[in-house]
C-alpha cells in the first residue's frame, strides 16, 4: 500500500511568523483565525482568516524577489506535482550552518526536473520560541552547488534560508545571498516543511497546491509526499 505523509504544518492561532526578522519596514500580520457564524447561531459555521502570503507551509515563485517572474497564478497547475528526493542531512543544532561538504556528502542523485526536500530536523520545532531565530541556514558558499542541480522545486524544513546570525556568531563571511541567484536560474520554493522525519521512502512524489490568489508570489499550501512513486 502506497503510504503519503503530510509535509506542511499546521496553522492556527499564535503561531510563528516572520515578524522577528528585519523585514526593511514590511508588517507580516499575525495569523489570526475567528468565528464568525456558528451552527447554533446563524445554522452555519464559518470563519474570519487574517493570513500573510508567508504563513505557515508555502510555496512562493521567484517573482517574491524578481521583478516580472511568473506570479503563483501563472505556472500551470502540473507544475506543482513533481518526482522528489529528500536530502536527509543529521539533525541540525540551533543556528547551525550547512556547508557544500554537508550537501555533497548527502546528495540523493537529484534528477533533471526533481523537487528536492532537505531534512534538518528543524520541522521538530514548528512553534517553538527559537524556530525562527535560531534556525539553522545554509552557508553563502553553497550558492554553487544549489546552481549546479537541475531541480525545479527546492523544499527547506527550516523558515530562514541564508544565515542572518552570521555576524553573532562569527561567520559573516558565510552571509550572502541565496535566494535571488537560485530564483534566477528558475524554480519553486516549499518552505518550511514540517514532518520529514515521518518519511521513511526517501524517493516519491510531491505535490504541494497554494492557493490560486491572482498576482500574488506566495501563498500557504498543504503538501504531501507519496513515498515510492515517482510523478512522470
Amino acid at each position: 500500500m502506497t503510504r503519503i505523509v503530510e509535509i506542511s504544518g499546521q496553522i492556527d492561532n499564535g503561531m510563528w511568523d516572520y515578524s522577528a526578522l528585519d523585514l526593511n519596514g514590511a508588517v507580516m500580520p499575525p495569523t489570526h483565525i475567528e468565528s464568525i457564524a456558528s451552527i447554533a447561531r446563524n445554522g452555519f459555521d464559518a470563519h474570519e482568516l487574517r493570513l500573510s502570503p508567508l504563513t505557515g507551509t508555502y510555496v512562493e515563485t521567484a517573482a517574491h524577489l524578481i521583478e516580472g517572474r511568473p506570479t503563483i497564478d501563472q505556472v500551470p497547475v502540473q507544475d506543482f506535482i513533481r518526482p522528489a528526493k529528500i536530502m536527509r542531512l543529521p539533525t541540525a543544532n540551533p543556528r547551525t550552518l550547512i556547508r557544500v561538504d554537508d550537501l555533497k556528502r548527502h546528495d540523493p542523485g537529484i534528477e533533471e526536473g526533481d523537487a528536492l526536500l532537505i531534512d534538518t530536523g528543524w520541522g521538530t520545532h514548528w512553534n517553538q520560541p527559537d524556530y525562527i531565530s535560531h534556525a539553522p541556514a545554509f552557508a553563502g558558499s553553497t550558492l554553487q552547488w544549489f546552481l549546479e542541480q537541475p531541480f525545479s522545486f527546492l523544499g527547506l524544513d527550516t523558515p530562514v534560508m541564508e544565515c542572518r546570525w552570521a555576524a553573532e556568531e562569527g561567520v559573516a563571511d558565510e552571509a550572502g545571498p541565496l535566494l535571488a541567484p537560485i530564483y534566477e536560474r528558475g524554480m519553486l520554493l516549499l518552505a518550511p516543511l514540517a514532518h520529514l522525519s515521518e518519511v521513511q521512502v526517501l524517493e516519491g512524489t510531491l505535490i504541494a497546491f497554494p492557493l490560486n490568489i491572482v498576482g500574488v508570489c506566495s501563498t500557504p499550501c498543504r503538501a504531501i509526499f507519496v513515498e515510492g512513486a515517482r510523478w512522470g
